[in-house]
């Protein structure tokens, strides 16, 4: 049997719904001492600037889009280099750099070269302690609102500049803001500490020169192209999925070979 609608007071009017939610960035929990002496844990809405420098625990709000692309280009990524156990690749952990005053944010993915051990569990990313820094961080833009926005295209421009990051590349998806197409925007550090965007080539790619990974956009607009110049590959393609169109070539070839040899048969009993 449902609950009966419970109605508000006569003399009791309804609370005007807040034209804002609080919480749309997400939430952090503290604990906090009651008068009497207890403790209870308090949520509190997170900011647009504690996104740039999230604390273990928080929550942050994130569109069905984003956790789609993030998990689908984090999963693949991470088993394309799970073979080299020099390369690390992170997804959401929070950096440390060890710089006074620069905010520590969490990238959606940064790839690390040079990792002395791949297989050790990490709550963050010690730069100091690791003694290498990502070579590459990746960003996936993922919110219509201009604020969240400006943390991936101009504050973390200047944060990972400063952290000496050597490539940042940002990825936005399809979505009203972009007019439905996938943008891609990129920068590289140049000798004197400054970042340069990178320019696109004939084919509007993007070069990652320090992982070889090259990125571009389908004829569609709204599909991401990316393979390893270094080995022809692309970490868009899962294992079993090249293991699947591998397994179809050599029964196309075996196929193709078997016909031949119907027809030399064919031509041998004429004769």
């Amino acid at each position: 049997m449902a609950e009966p609608v419970r109605k508000l007071p006569a003399d009791r009017k309804p609370e005007p719904i807040p034209s804002e939610d609080s919480f749309r960035y997400g939430t952090r929990y503290r604990t906090v001492r009651l008068p009497n002496g207890e403790t209870d844990i308090e949520e509190i809405p997170l900011t647009v600037e504690d996104l740039l420098d999230p604390q273990l625990g928080d929550h942050v709000t994130q569109s069905d889009q984003h956790v789609e692309w993030f998990l689908r280009l984090g999963y693949l990524l991470k088993r394309y280099y799970e073979s080299r156990q020099d390369v690390l690749v992170c997804a959401d952990l929070k950096m440390l750099w060890g710089i006074p005053g620069l905010k520590c944010p969490s990238p959606d993915i940064a790839i690390v070269q040079g990792i002395r051990d791949k297989r050790i569990p990490r709550p963050s990313f010690d730069v100091r302690k690791e003694g290498v820094r990502p070579s590459l961080i990746i960003e996936l833009v993922s919110s219509d609102d201009d604020e969240v926005r400006a943390n991936d295209y101009v504050k973390k421009v200047e944060i990972y500049r400063r952290a000496g990051i050597p490539e940042y590349f940002i990825l936005d998806p399809p979505a009203p803001k972009t007019q439905d197409r996938l943008l891609l925007t990129a920068y590289r550090l140049a000798p004197d500490g400054r970042y340069r965007r990178i320019e696109p080539d004939a084919g509007g790619r993007l070069l990652s020169e320090t992982t070889g990974l090259l990125f571009g956009v389908e004829s569609d607009g709204k599909t991401l192209f990316l393979v390893d110049l270094r080995t022809d590959e692309s970490p868009l393609v899962p294992p079993e999925e090249k293991a699947r169109k591998a397994e179809e070539k050599a029964r196309k070839v075996a196929e193709a070979e078997v016909a031949r040899l119907r027809s030399e048969l064919v031509k041998l009993k004429k004769h």
